[in-house]
């Protein structure tokens, strides 16, 4: 018979002999800009020492990667999140991670990765987050190679709002929305997660407008595009815009291949491309046309999303249907898009 308590104890065990291993690193004297040789715990021995088990890689990026974890302390499947900081880029380190490490903890909602604590250790940083096991909505388009059937379309895209509209009434923006961004757990509920981009509009005052350019070209709103300060609100409606676009027909609205006057020109002219194979309602059309507003001061707010025809039509916020076929939905070893850019 299986006995949790002789399992736990074994775990425990081989957490406590990984404690104190060790490995030479090169590391940079942030004082004098020198390199120098010197003996630090391994990746396994900082979380061991949380009693944390590490497990298998979930994604890698340039200077990142995604673990899944069992969290010995709260009995809780967990995804750990490692930073190398000597790898990542000089803005990252000083502008958007200490934003990430700020935000990130604050954020509690249902349809929110949350983020239980972060570690800082060396050059590097583990971020502690709650797991979602269906993977990406990327992977998850990706695999069904067209659109969202209706129910979780109806679902996700309350979800999302509902997210995002958490994050607004408080003043925080997120401004890097996108499916890689958006996480299925096992309930096959929508999980909104990476904070690199986000920001803490309280703390700026009586000027709430964005002048850094970031994100995905694809998500962009034109504003941002063009270049001129921005309200963040406003450019995180538009990447939802994209988001429920995808679901509906499978497809991006926009191509991000393209040079930005191109994009633009879609933008304005809006010749979107329907799929034929989806039947989308007009209602659904005429949401997409609305949140496609060019002009940013015309375009919805959060809140007209959630109260618009198309979404108040579904009243369900919550799935409670089993989501954990893990052979199907997981895309392991799947890359970190951690190269942020901006524009």
């Amino acid at each position: 018979m299986f006995d949790e308590s002789e399992t736990y104890l074994a775990e425990l065990n081989k957490l406590n002999q990984y404690k104190f291993e060790s490995e030479e690193k090169v590391l940079k004297d942030v004082q004098n800009g020198r390199f120098y040789k010197s003996l630090v715990l391994t990746d396994r021995a900082v979380l061991a020492q949380r009693k944390i088990a590490l497990k298998e890689t979930l994604g890698r990026g340039c200077y990142s990667k995604v673990k899944e974890a069992y969290d010995l302390n709260h009995l809780r499947p967990i995804a750990v999140k490692i930073i190398d900081c000597s790898k990542a880029p000089k803005d990252f380190q000083e502008k958007f991670l200490p934003r990430e490490l700020d935000v990130w903890p604050k954020v509690t909602h249902p349809n929110v990765i949350t983020m239980y604590d972060y570690i800082i250790n060396a050059n590097k940083i583990y971020m502690i987050l709650e797991f979602a096991n269906g993977g990406d909505l990327l992977s998850y388009i990706q695999r069904i190679n067209g659109p969202v059937p209706d129910k979780d379309c109806k679902l996700w895209m309350k979800q999302i709002c509902n997210a995002v509209g958490y994050l607004h009434e408080r003043n925080i923006i997120h401004r890097d929305l996108k499916l890689e961004n958006l996480l299925i757990d096992s309930n096959r509920n929508i999980k909104l997660c990476d904070f690199g981009f986000s920001k803490d509009l309280n703390l700026l005052g009586n000027d709430d407008l964005s002048r850094t350019y970031c994100g995905s070209k694809a998500y962009a709103s034109p504003e941002i595009l063009l270049g001129q300060p921005y309200d963040p609100k406003k450019a995180d409606i538009w990447a939802i815009g994209v988001i429920f676009f995808i679901f509906l027909t499978g497809n991006m609205p926009f191509k991000e291949d393209k040079c930005n006057q191109v994009i633009l020109n879609q933008h304005k002219t809006l010749k979107l491309v329907w799929s034929k194979n989806a039947k989308v309602s007009t209602t659904a059309k005429n949401l997409i046309k609305t949140i496609f507003t060019f002009d940013w001061v015309k375009r919805p707010s959060i809140q007209d999303l959630v109260d618009s025809e198309w979404l108040s039509l579904s009243q369900e916020t919550t799935c409670t249907y089993e989501y954990n076929l893990r052979s199907r939905f997981r895309n392991t070893n799947r890359r970190i898009d951690d190269n942020k850019t901006c524009y």
